[in-house]
């Protein structure tokens, strides 16, 4: 597993079911392929696989979370 940055969080109203839903219409993922989500108060950590971290990142770029412009990049 990888692990993904998000720069929003529960400040901005964002759930897991939130990230989630985000995750498999835009990313294109599987709920199986999505493991634990970490929703502090202005950030997010979610864990996915490896394999497909690189073609999330793509396909996420520039999209909106509930309408809100946020930051998605990978935990080094």
């Amino acid at each position: 597993m990888a692990t993904l940055y998000i720069g929003k969080g529960k400040q901005d109203k964002l759930s897991k079911g939130d990230i989630v839903g985000f995750l498999c219409k835009k990313g294109e993922l599987t709920a199986d392929e999505i493991g634990r989500i970490d929703v502090k108060e202005r950030y997010t950590y979610v864990a996915v696989k490896r394999e497909k971290l690189q073609r999330v990142l793509r396909l996420t770029q520039g999209e909106k979370i509930k309408g809100i412009k946020t930051v998605i990049e990978e935990v080094r």
